[in-house]
């Protein structure tokens, strides 16, 4: 898998997989020896939908990429 772009926002490490897909992790997280991937986001029709690590089967869906940022912050 190659990155692209990493950049924080929200307090989050976003790290760009494709043109429609990022990695989502916590950069304090690894510091405390936590896995640091939280989730993922992928773009669908002008949809964000959200992966949250610990909730298989479970997707969420968003009209903007912030408000699917802000699902995986909590």
């Amino acid at each position: 898998m190659t990155t692209h772009t990493v950049y924080l926002r929200q307090g989050l490490e976003v790290a760009e997989i494709s043109d429609h897909e990022w990695r989502i992790s916590d950069a304090e997280a690894a510091a405390l020896g936590v896995p640091p991937v939280v989730g993922f986001i992928l773009q669908l029709d002008g949809m964000f939908e959200v992966t949250q690590i610990g909730r298989p089967g479970r997707r969420t869906y968003f009209r903007s990429f912030d408000a699917a940022l802000r699902e995986l912050h909590g």
